[in-house]
């Protein structure tokens, strides 16, 4: 109990510390009782955030993911790392590799398996504890705002994973890249030599800026004309992707007008059709 009230009173005096500067100094200029009132009031709302919000450590969150991803590890996943460690499987490719393992684990009876549910058991009960002790630390307030901002972080590893994997699908299904823009056009046109890459770029950039504008045009045109290649060579392959059912690579206002000039069936044609289902079964 005495641990956890220092370790309160330790935060909430960092919280007073981090406060702007200004609510020390009030209104050198004007010492009336009004003007000091008025500026008290103008600080009400940063005192009053600051004793109703919720804080705990940065590191919770990350703490708290690592804990629920490790109470979930399954026996499969145990006999997968056991079985990895005791066999050789140098030359055999990951996909057969995890095939042959995963028809190993299905053949194996409930004894078998007993050792693999056992540690997983173990280890649920070990984390456990361990989640309960990281939360035993805060108060309800504070363990709600954690449970928010975990899920929020959740969320947010989620999109980043569903990028990365759409961005993985399209080089796999060799979608066309951006061009370059006319500087970088112009970057080529030079010789970096053994300079270091930030280096040859800060004097390239010097160099454009020192050119003259009709000089840079002859890149500019070529760049226009790499990017309106590069829009039909990219049109041609979102018309590929929906003939092989990959909506999902394509860009948004693609779907939307895909969308929009499919043929919409009229409602009066759909209610003739629905009446006329009894009259076909009837005769």
């Amino acid at each position: 109990m005495l641990k956890s009230l220092i370790f309160q009173s330790s935060r909430c005096f960092n919280k007073l510390s981090s406060l702007p500067k200004q609510l020390s100094i009030i209104s050198q200029k004007n010492h009336s009782t009004s003007s000091n009132n008025h500026d008290i009031d103008g600080f009400k709302s940063i005192f009053f955030s600051y004793s109703t919000s919720v804080s705990y450590p940065k590191d919770y969150v990350q703490k708290l993911i690592d804990i629920q991803r490790s109470e979930k590890i399954s026996p499969y996943i145990f006999f997968i790392k056991d079985q990895l460690k005791s066999n050789n499987f140098n030359g055999v490719a990951p996909t057969k590799r995890m095939k042959d393992l995963g028809e190993k684990w299905n053949s194996m009876t409930e004894l078998d398996k007993k050792r693999y549910i056992e540690l997983a058991a173990k280890n649920r009960e070990q984390f456990s504890e361990q989640r309960k002790k990281l939360l035993s630390t805060l108060n309800e307030d504070e363990i709600s705002n954690l449970n928010k901002d975990v899920k929020r972080e959740k969320i947010e590893r989620l999109k980043k994973l569903k990028e990365t994997r759409k961005k993985r699908e399209k080089i796999r299904q060799k979608a066309p890249k951006r061009p370059r823009g006319a500087f970088f056009l112009y970057c080529d046109t030079l010789d970096r030599g053994e300079a270091h890459v930030k280096d040859f770029t800060r004097g390239a950039a010097a160099k454009w800026k020192l050119m003259a504008e009709q000089d840079k045009q002859k890149f500019f045109d070529l760049a226009n004309e790499l990017m309106e290649r590069y829009q039909k060579d990219y049109s041609e392959w979102e018309a590929k992707m929906v003939e092989k059912g990959k909506k999902n690579l394509i860009r948004k206002k693609t779907v939307q007008a895909i969308d929009l000039k499919r043929p919409k069936k009229s409602k009066k044609k759909a209610k003739k059709a629905i009446k006329a289902i009894p009259e076909i079964l009837i005769v």
